[in-house]
């Protein structure tokens, strides 16, 4: 019967179940079926790796996977995981060893950085604190200036705050035969007192006149505040300027003013506004940049200056301009060139980086003698200092204009000033305000009280 014979009731035959080509008709018993294309067929149990593709090979037991049995061109799978395994252990010792590293450096650079301020503070001449530092006053009598601070001790008490320190800064003249190492007999060229508000991070810069006269503690007579080194050395320097201007000082640094040409070139000098009459005048610029290249060992003629204006200058021209004297309005002009050249010094090491500070500041600090103690040393020098970014500096000049006659007074040039009207602003100018104190005793010639200003105008003299 085809496969469009028609079926009737009755009919014997049941009509032939035809498969697609593609499809095997499998059965599940041994019985055949008649008309039906029927063979057996076993389903792969297990598979075999040949050359990265799979066979099926027929197997009539089923083993149990064991994962050893799976083979590749690399091993086996164990194999593979041991590798993962060594490969992991190899990772994280190298994390290891670098983590290591790095905390070792860490510690290194801390350990460095200890040493190398160390290194920074040992590079200073510390002066040790003596109990009995005296000098022989004009009388001949042996004064010891602890006692002297104990009787001059005023009644008022000065101002004090915990947030801003005092300090002295003094440039000596060590070209006497006089001169000691501990800066007696040596005249004070620079006198200026800084400031230092660690609170506001402000730095404030005082410069006294060397002409001015003032009272030296232990002597009865005034005289010119800058022979207090001289008759002796630092620590009646310091308490003449704290019992002239009413202040307390926490200390005091000093340097040669040759060395000072030593720190200017060591932020690599400084910028100064000269006039023609500084350049050429005798006393001015080139006769006194003569004089320090002799001392030196240069030829007198060794880089002269030729020009005029705002210029760039080296340490020893920097210091022969500052020390110009009889040019101008005599030691007052002389302090405002020495307060450009500080000015300029101090900007030019607050504009340096990190790295060229550290680099000057061994140069630097090598240079001073000073009885501030470590501590200090290392919490304003190296720590306070460096960290200002842009560092506010400001600037006054004593004598103030008004407060002051100056001229020929025997036979000596001298500035007599009335420190007692001028120590109320120069409070205001380190603290803000201003407090009663003791009165000083009035120098010969200074203007009285009434004829001071009495509208002067503070902020107009303050420069920075």
């Amino acid at each position: 019967m085809g496969n469009n014979e028609l079926m009737f009731p009755g009919n014997s035959r049941k009509p032939e179940r035809k498969m697609p080509d593609n499809k095997v008709a499998v059965r599940k018993t041994d019985a055949p079926v008649t008309g039906v294309n029927i063979r057996e067929e076993k389903l792969p149990t297990e598979k075999k790796v040949v050359e990265n593709k799979f066979s099926y090979e027929e197997k009539s037991e089923t083993k149990p996977y064991n994962a050893g049995s799976f083979k590749s061109e690399t091993g086996t799978v164990d194999d593979y995981i041991a590798k993962k395994r060594k490969k992991r252990k190899l990772r994280n010792k190298i994390l290891l060893y670098c983590g290591m590293g790095i905390l070792g450096l860490l510690i290194g650079v801390v350990i460095f950085g200890f040493w190398y301020k160390e290194y920074l503070l040992n590079q200073i001449d510390y002066i040790e604190p003596e109990q009995n530092v005296s000098f022989v006053n004009d009388e001949g009598e042996v004064i010891e200036i602890s006692k002297l601070r104990e009787e001059l001790k005023p009644d008022i008490p000065v101002i004090e705050d915990d947030s801003i320190h005092n300090f002295l800064l003094i440039g000596i003249d060590s070209r006497s035969r006089s001169y000691q190492s501990d800066g007696k007999g040596g005249l004070a060229d620079v006198i200026m007192i800084m400031s230092i508000d660690s609170s506001t991070g402000s730095i404030k810069l005082v410069s006294v006149a060397r002409d001015s006269y003032a009272y030296v503690p232990g002597y009865k007579n005034p005289m010119k505040i800058n022979a207090a080194m001289s008759q002796g050395g630092p620590d009646l320097l310091q308490l003449t300027i704290e019992n002239t201007l009413r202040i307390s000082i926490d200390g005091y640094a000093y340097v040669n003013f040759i060395n000072m040409a030593g720190v200017i070139d060591a932020v690599g000098g400084v910028y100064i506004d000269v006039t023609s009459s500084e350049l050429y005048s005798p006393a001015g610029l080139n006769d006194n940049l003569a004089e320090i290249n002799s001392i030196a060992g240069y030829d007198s003629d060794f880089q002269q200056v030729n020009q005029t204006g705002y210029i760039w200058v080296n340490g020893r021209q920097a210091v022969a301009y500052a020390r110009i004297r009889h040019v101008g309005n005599g030691d007052y002009e002389r302090s405002q060139r020495q307060v450009e050249v500080l000015r300029s010094l101090m900007s030019q090491f607050m504009g340096m980086s990190a790295a060229k500070k550290a680099t000057c500041l061994p140069d630097i600090l090598g240079m001073l003698r000073t009885n501030i103690d470590k501590e200090s040393i290392e919490e304003y020098a190296l720590d306070f200092l460096p960290s200002l970014k842009n560092a506010h500096i400001e600037y006054l000049q004593l004598p103030l204009e008004g407060f002051f006659n100056s001229g020929m007074y025997g036979d000596e040039w001298s500035i007599r000033n009335n420190w007692n009207m001028t120590i109320p602003y120069v409070q205001m100018f380190f603290y803000g305000e201003t407090t009663d104190f003791d009165p000083v005793d009035e120098i010969p010639s200074a203007p009285s009280n009434d004829n001071c200003p009495t509208d002067f105008d503070l902020e107009a003299h303050i420069s920075g």
